[in-house]
C-alpha cells in the first residue's frame, strides 16, 4: 500500500493531531515522473570568503552597475568575484537590521535611525548630516528619489531628486485614508507602499513639481506589517509578514489591492512563538526552477521557507553542537557572480549556496521528514515492512557518505516520543539498485514514521510503500 511520504511542515498545535514536518527537505511535484512527488534535499553552503568579524547584517547587488556589497558588523565591504572584501566605510552601530536601496548614482543604507550614502563614482561613504532628514525607520527609492519613513509617525519624506544627501523638511506626506504609524516604505511594482502597523496605503509617482507622489485611488487595505524587514517583491507580487487589528504573524502576498494569506496555521504558530517577530528578516533566491521566500531571525526556532513555485512550506535549519535544530546560517542572500551568496548570521563568512553542495560549511546537514499519523479507527495493525524510494548509488568514494545511511524512528504515542531507530544503506557509489527497506516495525493502533539523514550526498526521496499483515481489533 502506498502511503504519503511527501508533504510540507504542518505540525499542529496538538502534535497527536498532526506532527508532519519537513526540515532541510522540500516537496516537488512532477506528474510525468517515476512518482508524482518527491522530497529533495535543500542546498548546502561552501565558504566563499570572509570579510569581517561581525555578523553579516545585509547584502546588496546594484542593478545599476553590478557591484556587490555586504555589511559585517559596522563595516561596509565591497566584495569581488573571488570573495575578497574591500572596506568602503563604517556605520555607527554594529548590530541590528538594515534596509538598502539605490538611485542612479548612490546606494543608501538605513539602520533605523540614520541614513548613509555611498557614491558609486567616487567610492565615498558618509552619514547624511542634513538636519531636515528625520529619524528614519526604513528606506526605498522611487523614480530616483530616496524615500524614508519617519520613525514613530505616519509620515514619509523624499530626498532631492538623485541626491540622498539633500532633504527638505517640507517634502513629506502622510497616510491619509487610515492614519497609521508607518513601519516600512517599499517600492512595490513601481508604487510606493506605506506599510503601517495595521493598514497599508499605496502612492503613485506623478512627477508633480510640488510633491511627486499621490495616493492611489482605492489603494489601501486593512492589513499592516509586523516586521519591516520581511518585505520582498518577486515578479509582480509582494510578500510580507503582516498584522492587523485582530492579530499578528500571518504571511501575505499581494499582486493587487487584495492581500491573501499564504502561511498555514502551523506556520503561523511558529511565527507567533518567536521571541521578537518584529525583527524577522527575509531573503529570496531561485534554484533548479524553484523560487524560495525565506523568513529567519527574530527568535524563530528554525528558518521558514515558502516555495513560491508550488506554494508549500518547509523548514531550513542548522544542526548545532548539541544536535538540535536552530535557524539556518543565512542572514541574507545575493545572486552575484553566477552564485547564490549567503551571509552568515553570526560572523563575517560568506558562502556559496547550492543544491550540489551537501554540507553547511563543513557541518552536517541533518534532514528530517515526519510522516502523517497512520491510524485506522482503533484497529491494531502489524506493520511488516516500509519501503522508501530513493536515488541510490550516490555514495562518496571514501569517508563519511561512502555508505550513506537512512534512519527510521517510530512513534506509537502520536508523535510525542520516538524509538526503535533502524538504519539502512541507500547504496554505495554506483550501486543504483539499492532499496531502502525497513522490516519488522511492530504492532500498534497509531504509527508515526520519522526519517533522518545526515550524510553529505545527494538527497532525493520519492514514493513510500507499506506492507501490513493482520488486522486485530483492539478493545
Amino acid at each position: 500500500m502506498k502511503i504519503e511520504l511527501v508533504g510540507d511542515s504542518y505540525q499542529a498545535w496538538s502534535i497527536p493531531f498532526n506532527s508532519e514536518r519537513s526540515v532541510n527537505v522540500f516537496p516537488v511535484y512532477n506528474k510525468d515522473g517515476k512518482d508524482v512527488s518527491a522530497l529533495y534535499g535543500t542546498p548546502g553552503l561552501s565558504l566563499f570568503g570572509t570579510i569581517g568579524t561581525g555578523a553579516i547584517r545585509e547584502g546588496f547587488k546594484s542593478k545599476k552597475n553590478g557591484r556587490v556589497f555586504f555589511i559585517s558588523g559596522n563595516t561596509l565591504y565591497e566584495v569581488d568575484s573571488a570573495g575578497v572584501g574591500t572596506n568602503r566605510g563604517s556605520l555607527n552601530q554594529s548590530a541590528g537590521n538594515l534596509t538598502i536601496s539605490e538611485n542612479e548614482t548612490q546606494m543608501a543604507i538605513c539602520d533605523g535611525v540614520t541614513v548613509y550614502i555611498f557614491t558609486y563614482s567616487a567610492d565615498t561613504f558618509a552619514e547624511v548630516t542634513d538636519v531636515d532628514l528625520p529619524v528614519s525607520g526604513t528606506i526605498t527609492t522611487i523614480s530616483n528619489y530616496f524615500v524614508v519613513n519617519e520613525a514613530g509617525t505616519g509620515k514619509f519624506y523624499i530626498s532631492a531628486l538623485g541626491d540622498g544627501t539633500s532633504w527638505n523638511a517640507l517634502d513629506f506626506a502622510s497616510a491619509e485614508t487610515n492614519p497609521d504609524k508607518i513601519l516600512r516604505v517599499f517600492n512595490g511594482i513601481g508604487e510606493l507602499w506605506a506599510l503601517g502597523e495595521n493598514t497599508t496605503e499605496l502612492f503613485s509617482f506623478t512627477g508633480a513639481s510640488d510633491f511627486p507622489l499621490e495616493k492611489v485611488s482605492n489603494g489601501d487595505f486593512d492589513v499592516g506589517i509586523l516586521s519591516p524587514f520581511s518585505t520582498q517583491a518577486i515578479g509582480r507580487t509582494i510578500y510580507w509578514l503582516g498584522q492587523d487589528e485582530y492579530g499578528k504573524g500571518i504571511v501575505y502576498e499581494n499582486s493587487s489591492i487584495n492581500p491573501s494569506p499564504i502561511s498555514t496555521p502551523a506556520i503561523d504558530i511558529l511565527i507567533q512563538a518567536a521571541a521578537n517577530p518584529e525583527e524577522i528578516v527575509s531573503w529570496v533566491y531561485q534554484e533548479k526552477g524553484y523560487t524560495f521566500y525565506v523568513l529567519t531571525g527574530g527568535g524563530l526556532a528554525t528558518s521558514l521557507c515558502y516555495n513560491v513555485t508550488n506554494k508549500m512550506w518547509h523548514e531550513r535549519a542548522f544542526n548545532n553542537a548539541d544536535g538540535d535544530f536552530e535557524q539556518h546560517r543565512g542572514r541574507c542572500c545575493v545572486f552575484a557572480f553566477g552564485k547564490q551568496i549567503v551571509g552568515d548570521r553570526e560572523n563575517g563568512n560568506l558562502y556559496e549556496m547550492d543544491m550540489d553542495i551537501y554540507d553547511d560549511g563543513g557541518f552536517d546537514i541533518v534532514r528530517e521528514r515526519i510522516y502523517r499519523h497512520l491510524y485506522q479507527e482503533g484497529d491494531r495493525i502489524r506493520f511488516n515492512c516500509l519501503e522508501i524510494g530513493v536515488e541510490s548509488g550516490v555514495g562518496l568514494q571514501n569517508g563519511q557518505g561512502s555508505n550513506p545511511l537512512l534512519a527510521l524512528s517510530l512513534s506509537k504515542d502520536g508523535g510525542r516520543t520516538y524509538s526503535n531507530t533502524e538504519t539502512v544503506s541507500i547504496g554505495e557509489t554506483g550501486n543504483y539498485m539499492e532499496t531502502a527497506r525497513f522490516r519488522s516495525l511492530g504492532v500498534t493502533e497509531d504509527m508515526t514514521f520519522k526519517l533522518r539523514f545526515s550524510d553529505p550526498v545527494k538527497v532525493a526521496w520519492f514514493g513510500s510503500y507499506l506492507k501490513r499483515l493482520g488486522g486485530e481489533r483492539s478493545g
